[in-house]
Order: structure tokens, then sequence, then C-alpha cells
């Protein structure tokens, strides 16, 4: 995996300059072209470096973009813990990571072009490097899960097992955006559908 071949974040994800520099130009070159589109020539001069050092930081293109994945995953899990931020009621904070989860993956240049355009390009994202960024979502779910049963909630869950349906789930939404009973499209809707059913299913 990742994490293990290269240093960097939780991830192994390179976080110096010039590979936020390369990682940050792929995102662009996604965004504007779709994934499939996308070259260490067109990253390398988004980025303003050359070829060689997109090889050397990275590896091939496959690894690139998997280094890309696993970044803005982790930026999006980020993302959901500032929306917790404060936050002490178990139900708030399903609530509100829910409605951040969607908001974040709707404003996402990446994720909203390519599951509007390319859906297969964001599944074979998914399931790259072993499902790592699926593995990833479950494991930030699970951990929540986790916290709950510390305070003596949710101690009938099994909480990987829970953290994986949640992963799936959410990228359910992303892939399918189209609702007819959820609707999820909006912050409202994605509070009003988790408290309705998410609380429910998950706490009793």
């Amino acid at each position: 995996m990742l994490g293990r071949a290269f240093g960097g974040g939780e991830s192994g994800v390179p976080d110096d300059a010039t590979a936020t520099k390369i990682l940050d130009a792929a995102v662009a070159a996604c965004a504007a072209h779709g994934i499939s589109a996308v070259t260490i020539d067109g990253v390398a001069r988004r980025a303003g470096v050359n070829r060689v050092t997109v090889y050397r930081r990275f590896g091939d293109r496959d690894a690139l973009l998997q280094a890309m994945t696993l970044r803005e995953g982790e930026r999006m899990a980020q993302g959901i813990m500032a929306a917790l931020a404060g936050l002490a009621d178990p139900v708030e904070q399903l609530v509100e990571g829910f409605a951040a989860a969607l908001r974040l993956a709707e404003a996402h240049p990446v994720i909203r072009r390519t599951a509007e355009h390319e859906p297969q390009d964001l599944i074979a994202a998914g399931l790259a490097d072993d499902a790592a960024l699926l593995r990833m979502g479950s494991a930030f779910a699970a951990a929540g899960v986790r916290r709950l049963q510390a305070d003596g909630r949710a101690t009938h869950l099994d909480a990987d097992a829970v953290g994986e349906t949640m992963a799936r789930l959410f990228a359910s939404f992303v892939l399918l955006p189209a609702q007819h009973a959820i609707d999820v499209r909006t912050q409202d809707g994605a509070r009003a559908y988790a408290r309705r059913t998410l609380v429910p299913l998950l706490l009793g």
C-alpha cells in the first residue's frame, strides 16, 4: 500500500512542498479533463516541474492518482472532524457528520465531475490499491462508533461492520445522486434523513 511506500501523513502520502504542488496539479487536471485523461506530462506542466520529478516522487501514473485520492480522502475526513468540533451529543455527531460528508463530496471538483461524467472511474479510484479509499472511510466511521461505545452507547454494534456499511452507503449516495423517497440533495435533507433513518439504525 502507498502508506508503506512513501513517507508522509497518516496514509503515507508525501506532503512536502513539491509533492503538494504535484498533487494539487493532479486534482486540477482531473477536475478539468477527467481522471482517464490525466497524464504525467500534463500534471508536470501544471505543477511547474519536470516529468522526472513526478516519477521520482510518486512512481507511475496510477501511483500518482492513488496518492491524490488518499490525500483528498484524508482532507475530507479532516473536514468532517471540523464539522463535529464542539458537538458532544452522539446523535448530533452522526447527523452533522453525515451531512458534512455529503457536502464535502458535492463541493469537491473531482468527485463532482467524475460522478457525473465518468462514474466508473470513481468506482475504480475507490477500489484501487486493495480498496484503500474504502478502507480509509470504513476505518474513519468505525472509529466514530468506537467513541460511542467508549461512552456506553451503541454497544450492540459491530464497529467494523458498521464502518464499512456507512462507507458503502456514502459511496452509493455519491454515485447515485437521484433520490425518490430519500432526498439528501440539501443539507437540511441530509440531516433529516440521518435523524429519521441512520440514528435509529445505529443508536436504537
